[in-house]
């Protein structure tokens, strides 16, 4: 697995994780009911393997392949800039004969400036990028668990778990193939959200 793959999966498995968080019930929204009628009731679990099907979905490849074309749009980009400097270089280079000390030294410093521009900038477009990763795996993650609900709800379950904390299952329990095809239908691909 390639290191921007692993970087990914972590990065969904995060988003994931704040929204099932965001979407938990809190105490101030949790119905009370009496601690009798909760221990009566039975616990139905689920199992889902999330990492695989985040992997797998088509909303997520969507997410992916539009996270590439942006990355190389901001790529290009930062090329013709940092060419233009260096031919900027090369021209002070071959002029420093020419010019005055202060004049060669005012333009370098010109120089240097537009370098940290440039690196602001590269830094800039990276967390931009990161940024419409979180927000479309936001909505990656808010689909999965809308799938994982309406599982759950038909087929009465109470509780659905990540495969990646469960140490056994049996296999009626595993919804994993579900839920993908759910989230596939209910959501295929993904709109970056605008930069920062």
């Amino acid at each position: 697995m390639s290191d921007s793959l692993r970087w990914l999966n972590r990065t969904l498995a995060a988003a994931l994780a704040a929204v099932l968080l965001l979407t938990a019930p809190t105490p101030a929204r949790a119905q009370t009911t009496p601690a009798s009628a909760v221990t009566n009731e039975p616990v139905v679990m689920g199992v889902m393997n999330v990492e695989y099907i985040l992997a797998n979905a088509k909303a997520t490849k969507s997410v992916k392949a539009a996270l590439e074309k942006q990355a190389a749009t901001y790529q290009a980009e930062l090329s013709q800039q940092e060419n233009a400097i260096r031919a900027a270089d090369q021209q002070l280079q071959q002029q420093r004969a020419t010019l005055s000390q202060q004049d060669f030294e005012a333009k370098k410093t010109q120089l240097g400036q537009q370098v940290e521009a440039l690196r602001q900038k590269a830094a800039l477009r990276s967390k931009q990028l990161q940024q419409m990763e979180g927000g479309a795996m936001t909505q990656v993650g808010a689909a999965l668990v809308q799938a994982a609900a309406d599982i759950a709800k038909a087929r009465g379950l109470t509780m659905v778990l990540n495969k990646s904390v469960v140490v056994w299952n049996a296999t009626s329990y595993d919804i994993t193939k579900e839920a993908l095809a759910k989230l596939d239908a209910k959501l295929t691909t993904v709109k970056l959200p605008a930069p920062q």
